[in-house]
């Protein structure tokens, strides 16, 4: 059997020189202006700092650009927060390891193989806001 790997947790790496990545406001289907995305449809309002699982790195759409209702707020995991690495209760700013990844790979040998290694600007859709 296979194991599980870390691609089941959608981890991204970023992309250099942004500060906002994993937020909408770099991601190529949210609407800049509008605070609407292109599959939460018209009646969604999208701050450009939300994000959910279908992130997707990129410029954003100009003002007026269609939108369409795809996914409802809670199938995509829409939420307004932070959810880089930096700011989870798994990773945190200092940490180049992901200690969730760490305990599932202590504690499920047979199931997991996951990579530990993250980056602070990274995410994944595991992100937990940590502990303030």
């Amino acid at each position: 059997m296979n194991k599980v790997e870390r691609d089941a947790f959608l981890y991204l790496n970023p992309e250099p020189d942004t500060p906002d990545f994993a937020q909408c406001s770099s991601c190529e289907m949210w609407v800049k202006g509008d605070n609407r995305c292109t599959i939460h449809g018209p009646r969604v309002r999208v701050p450009g700092s939300a994000s959910c699982g279908f992130y997707i790195y990129g410029e954003p759409q100009p003002s007026g650009y269609p939108t369409e209702s795809l996914v409802t707020a809670e199938e995509s995991g829409l939420v307004d927060r932070e959810v880089r690495c930096e700011n989870c209760q798994w990773g945190g700013p200092s940490t180049y390891r992901c200690r969730l990844f760490v305990g599932l790979n202590e504690r499920l040998p047979d199931i997991f193989d996951l990579d530990e290694n993250i980056e602070p600007k990274g995410c994944c859709n595991a992100q937990q806001p940590g502990q303030t």
